[in-house]
């Protein structure tokens, strides 16, 4: 926690952020209960508005690589508060409500896809390099605390505040956000451009120079080795956790043959060991990057495949909370590897065609466990995923020259205001 008092930018963004994720947390809660209970076959819907505008995170990315990230980011929380106090004030005709929904959440999703990469672009600018895991682990630990306390108080909400009050917190939370980021803007410069990308955003050139940024950025992208070789196999173990969660209630009832009671506790475990993962990421970074990173993922694989195999409740709690552990760690280091390796002028796109990749993956690990669910065996994801991890882990062993160059980079330093 001594970062986040020693960077003054930072606090105010991962405060900011922590705010404006719980809202909209306790949000999405709220919304999907009130759309099963109006119109229950708008469900599916609903689903494909909160991941479908992930795909677009690669044009998020060109954006932010081509505009000062700090604007777009302060324009995308205004505009989505904006959109909510729409969507109140649509609310005096209730049979609209459900549409009001389903459309709030994917303009909320599509935002993300353009906030997330200029966040990621813009951390390492906050801190100094040697804090940079240390930060990345304390950023990421936002959207788990959100997500846990979010779905706890969502449910309070809906009986205790109504849809009308959650509405107005969840666009002040926004409109909070957009405030923090504003004083976050005053401590921190942009991210430094060429000489040549400096003179295009001030004169900028026909549309498709757009699309031009954009193939440049795919094409950086595949001249990455760290990316092209390890990307594909983070993109696999994502499918087969989220297939893995999606099907944990039935995981619990019929393999484990236990109550709703350890379901919410063997759930809990593994986001409890993500928060314990993302906080003491920073005592990691004072080893070398690649056998760190590379044992830690082998020790999620072991976890995942000793949680497919473990018969008891207690154990397989215990097993999530040190998988989701080393996982978090995992995460945050991985973050400080791409913050370093991928060229400044890039990363947006880069980032945006990441999250553009994991947006594909998690539905369709959602909708093949549904399919699949009488098919194969109930394990089938879990041993997926331990075997992605532990092939990740291996890969990530046998690259050599680029994590050399990797120890010796210095990733861009504390900006004057």
């Amino acid at each position: 926690m001594a970062i986040f008092w020693r960077y003054p930018g930072y606090r105010w963004l991962w405060s900011g952020q922590l705010l404006s994720q719980l809202g909209n947390a306790v949000f999405s809660i709220l919304a999907l209960w009130e759309i099963q209970l109006k119109a229950p076959e708008m469900l599916s819907i609903a689903g494909l508005a909160m991941t479908l505008p992930t795909f677009l995170g690669v044009i998020g990315g060109t954006l932010v690589d081509r505009y000062d990230p700090r604007k777009i980011m302060l324009m995308t929380d205004l505009l989505r508060g904006l959109a909510v106090f729409c969507g109140l004030l649509a609310l005096v005709n209730p049979h609209w409500m459900p549409w009001i929904m389903v459309a709030l959440i994917a303009l909320n999703t599509l935002g993300s896809a353009v906030f997330s990469p200029a966040e990621m672009v813009l951390v390492p600018h906050l801190v100094d390099a040697e804090d940079l895991t240390g930060a990345n682990g304390l950023y990421s630990v936002t959207s788990q605390i959100a997500s846990a306390l979010g779905s706890a108080l969502g449910g309070a909400a809906v009986v205790g505040l109504g849809l009308r009050v959650v509405f107005g917190l969840d666009m002040g939370s926004f409109w909070i956000s957009a405030v923090t980021i504003a004083l976050m803007m005053r401590t921190v410069a942009a991210p430094l451009r060429r000489p040549e990308e400096k003179d295009e955003a001030d004169h900028p050139s026909p549309a498709p120079a757009f699309w031009i940024r954009l193939r440049e950025g795919g094409a950086t992208f595949g001249k990455i080795p760290v990316l092209t070789r390890l990307l594909p196999w983070i993109v696999l173990s994502n499918f087969a956790f989220m297939a893995a969660f999606t099907m944990m209630p039935y995981w619990v009832h019929h393999h484990l043959h236990a109550s709703a009671l350890w379901y919410g506790l063997v759930d809990a475990s593994w986001a409890t060991g993500l928060v314990i993962g993302s906080i003491t990421a920073g005592s990691f970074q004072r080893w070398p990057l690649k056998p760190v990173t590379t044992a830690l993922s082998l020790i999620v694989g072991i976890f995942t495949m000793g949680f497919a195999f473990s018969p008891w409740p207690p154990l397989s709690a215990l097993l999530m909370l040190a998988g989701g552990a080393a996982n978090g760690v995992t995460n945050a280091l991985f973050m400080t590897i791409l913050q370093r390796v991928v060229p400044t002028h890039v990363q947006g796109r880069v980032f945006g065609l990441m999250m553009t990749l994991f947006g594909v993956a998690n539905p369709l690990g959602s909708l093949t466990a549904g399919l699949l669910l009488h098919v194969l065996p109930l394990a089938w994801s879990w041993l997926l995923a331990a075997l992605s991890v532990t092939i990740l882990a291996l890969n990530m062993w046998r690259i050599k020259d680029e994590f050399t160059v990797l120890e010796r980079h210095e990733s861009p330093q504390l900006f004057p205001g």
